[in-house]
């Protein structure tokens, strides 16, 4: 561990102890919230010290009837306790109850402990049977997980990749890490958590949020579904909404659609906020501020068609409408055909195969021996009509067909990826011919370069992307960070060139994109991207992928062929010899 890692660590303490003693000024509250967005994995430790402390604090004779006094307290109808004082080594006494207050204190202590470190998943160690205990009451499932997007999650019982369609029983409490996933509630809510968070699903209409970005969506039949956070109570009135807790427990309340009521834990008074409001409640303001309404702060909630195929209980569903028959041209095609891919380039796929399926497909040059990964259900190797072409750039006799899939679906469902033979670590340049069919403005295609494959839930949104995004070509390093270039035309074909670069950096920092270049024209790219502050520093690349959006039609489709990479523009331009 480095020295300066050590004294953030540090200094969270230093911190944590003033926010004990009520004694942290405005300066010092920023500064902590800074440390715990930036270091997310000191979390844990700064609410097991506030915890502890708050065991530690407590009065352990509050539950006590009024009038009872524990050194007066007549102990004739309870079972006779040899009263015993034991004597120190300096001489001092310590009675029988001061004994049973420091063992009380020691207990709840470690209570408090083994309940925030999980440990209940373990197997009992030595058990002593003392007093039998209540058959337990059997589980009740209160949610279930849709979708996730980069998930990283913290469960000893589910494991780093917790499988679409897991169902909740009441009680659990999930730590996400980082990353989104996505809730369905058996009330019928949806929400969308995202990370660094940690909730606790108590039923299947209310839920704790101790800290972290959730979005709900709450259906007239959930109507009342409530969240909890550590200063206040979210009481849905029929809406859309949004919440941030962060770890010292100050909260926000974004109002979407409808309206919600929002109690404070310490005060009587409930404010209505109402659509369009928002506002922030802390330490110091405990009915809240207003702020500014921000849509965008939040990831997009469970869509109706996945909330409703999940009322069924078996998620996610089946792809219940199939590709159009193609006839078996594929073989036929392929006679004699030269490759649609030039010579000395570092790898290409032109897509040529005896087979309709993409699936574990091993052709193409510098790519590894294990093949294509891909959905079936949403992509297939086709024959067109007429081959894709632009200017002197030929495809060949068949192309990759992928579409968009059922809203029901998971939002990262649709991908495909292939690991290269030998990584890139110098820049390099790409191209490939593109056409879209179905055009409209929520649609989203990307090409990615990432040193994983990832799982099921990456979206790979924090690395190079090249592609589609609002009826233009764009190029970027993440979300909301792109830089476009003119749009294109439903049904035309394109060629989409790309610069992925390092500029004194030991990482790709630059990416540049032409679309249907004229000739040469390496110096001026119709867009430019520099590497932002949210994006993965990425030293080579091992994968290459695709995906459509989650928006994207059934109906829709997208045509890509002639997928090149090579070390210079011309290389990825010039017309197969």
């Amino acid at each position: 561990m480095n020295s300066s890692y050590e004294a953030i660590q540090k200094e969270l303490a230093e911190l944590t102890c003033r926010v004990l003693d009520h004694s942290l000024t405005n300066e010092e509250d920023a500064r902590l919230t800074e440390i715990l967005t930036e270091y997310p994995e000191l979390i844990e430790d700064y609410t097991n010290q506030i915890q502890v402390d708050a065991v530690l604090t407590a009065d352990l004779y509050a539950a006590l009837p009024e009038g009872v006094d524990l050194e007066t307290l007549d102990t004739a109808d309870y079972p006779t306790v040899v009263s015993e004082e034991v004597e120190t080594e300096t001489g001092r006494t310590i009675s029988l109850w001061q004994s049973v207050t420091v063992v009380t204190v020691v207990l709840l202590v470690g209570f408090a402990l083994w309940l925030n470190a999980g440990w209940w998943d373990g197997e009992p160690v030595n058990q002593v049977a003392a007093i039998s205990e209540p058959a337990p009451l059997a589980l009740s499932h209160v949610g279930m997980l849709l979708d996730t997007e980069d998930a990283v999650w913290a469960d000893e019982e589910l494991g780093d990749d917790i499988a679409y369609g897991t169902r909740f029983a009441a009680g659990k409490q999930l730590w996400l890490k980082s990353g989104i996933a996505r809730i369905r509630f058996e009330s019928g809510a949806g929400v969308v958590l995202e990370g660094p968070a940690q909730i606790k699903l108590n039923s299947s209409m209310n839920a704790k949020l101790n800290y972290g970005k959730l979005a709900a969506y709450v259906p007239d039949e959930a109507h009342g579904f409530t969240i909890d956070t550590p200063e206040i109570q979210i009481v849905d009135q029929g809406t859309r909404f949004g919440a941030v807790v962060d770890p010292l427990g100050k909260a926000e309340v974004h109002v979407f659609e409808g309206q919600v009521d929002v109690k404070p834990q310490s005060a009587a008074k409930t404010l209505n906020l109402k659509a369009s409001q928002a506002v922030l409640f802390s330490r110091q303001n405990e009915l809240g501020a207003a702020i500014r309404l921000t849509p965008t702060k939040f990831a997009d909630v469970p869509t109706l068609e996945q909330l409703t195929a999940a009322k069924s209980g078996n998620y996610p569903p089946v792809e219940a409408v199939p590709f159009e028959r193609e006839a078996l041209r594929n073989e036929y095609a392929l006679i004699q055909t030269k490759s649609a891919l030039p010579k000395g380039i570092l790898a290409g796929e032109a897509f040529e195969y005896p087979a309709t399926s993409l699936l574990q497909q091993t052709g193409g040059v510098g790519f590894h021996y294990e093949g294509w990964w891909a959905d079936p259900n949403f992509t297939r190797l086709m024959v067109p009509e007429q081959r894709m072409q632009w200017g002197d750039l030929e495809g060949g006799p068949m192309v990759l067909q992928s579409r968009g899939h059922h809203h029901a679906y998971p939002s990262l469902a649709h991908r495909m990826a292939r690991e290269l033979a030998e990584p890139l670590t110098e820049e390099f340049y790409f191209s490939l011919l593109v056409k879209y069919e179905g055009l409209d403005k929520n649609d989203f295609f990307a090409l990615w370069f990432d040193d994983v494959a990832g799982g099921k839930g990456s979206s790979h949104s924090r690395v190079p992307n090249f592609g589609l995004k609002e009826k233009r070509f764009f190029a970027r390093f993440e979300v909301n960070q792109e830089g476009f270039s003119a749009g294109l035309v439903e049904g035309e074909c394109f060629l989409l060139v790309g610069r992925v670069m390092k500029e004194q950096s030991s990482y790709f920092n630059r990416l540049e994109i032409w679309v249907n270049p004229v000739g040469d024209q390496g110096e001026t790219p119709d867009a430019v991207v520099e590497l932002g502050k949210g994006a993965k520093k990425l030293n080579a690349v091992h994968v290459v992928g695709m995906r459509i959006g989650q928006y994207t039609e059934v109906s829709d489709s997208l045509f890509v062929d002639r997928l090149v990479l090579g070390k210079t523009f011309e290389s990825v331009t010039q017309p197969v010899e």
